[in-house]
């Protein structure tokens, strides 16, 4: 029995912050046509063009995937992708730790907000700003560069005791709680009976063995919802383009250019 709870209560969290390797091998055809397309990049733009430094900006991908991560969160079931925003350069980026077959290295990566948040791949994206102060918001950028030029690597663990290691949301929880010396506090969720027993199948499908210090350690989780739903956090802009129970294959950003 302990087997199977380390184990299921890894695999959500791996999942959460994975691509799915599926969704290179769509088909070309099933691009949205290009009117639909034009409509929904048009939205993102002034989605993007609403993005600050230190912005949490999230998106829901258009796989199956995503539609497990979406339901990793207890609160609100929206969103699949978490990354901080910020500037290099004079230009705007998303940082963010995921895993899986578009980041075969595991380390840290910063992608261009297209990249990140297009329709193609997407079906819900958001931006929520914290209340940072001037030198909080100093103090985030810091902190989030200095995990992308030391390469942070993935933890595939999930020990939220360490610092060397993180996943995406732990990465983003962790980078809040120490600007801000801890004033703002991300609140976690708990591993529930339901988590464990729907994603059993899953888990044993997915061949996800972490360790079991790890596992048996695992009571709580961060998940997108808590990086969001808090009292200093608040919606700057959200986009929805379809339920994202509505699931359709296509390729991801770097395999689309517009």
């Amino acid at each position: 029995m302990k087997r199977i709870f380390w184990v299921l209560t890894a695999v959500f969290i791996v999942m959460s912050c994975t691509d799915n390797g599926e969704i290179a091998k769509a088909k070309k055809t099933d691009f949205l046509p290009d009117s639909v397309l034009t409509k929904r990049w048009q939205a993102i733009k002034i989605l993007k063009d609403s993005i600050r430094e230190g912005d949490l900006v999230l998106r829901c991908g258009n796989d199956h995937i995503s539609e497990s991560l979406r339901d990793f969160s207890q609160q609100e079931k929206l969103y699949s992708h978490s990354g901080i925003a910020l500037t290099h350069n004079g230009e705007m980026f998303i940082y963010s730790n995921m895993a899986g077959d578009i980041n075969p290295n595991e380390i840290m990566r910063r992608d261009n907000v297209d990249s990140f948040l297009s329709p193609v791949h997407n079906l819900a994206a958001g931006v929520y700003r914290y209340d940072f102060s001037k030198e909080e918001s100093a103090k985030l950028k810091s902190i989030v560069e200095a995990h992308y030029i030391n390469r942070l690597p993935f933890d595939m663990n999930f020990d939220l005791a360490t610092d060397h290691k993180m996943y995406c949301a732990e990465m983003i929880a962790k980078s809040v709680e120490r600007a801000t010396a801890n004033r703002i506090l991300i609140q976690k969720s708990p591993v529930t009976k339901e988590l464990r027993q729907k994603y059993l199948k899953m888990a044993l499908n997915k061949k996800v063995v972490p360790s079991v210090k790890s596992g048996n350690a695992r009571k709580e989780y961060w998940s997108i919802d808590n990086l969001y739903l808090n009292p200093h956090c608040r919606e700057v802009k959200r986009t929805i383009f379809g339920d994202p129970q509505q699931l359709i294959r296509f390729p991801t950003p770097e395999n689309y250019t517009h």
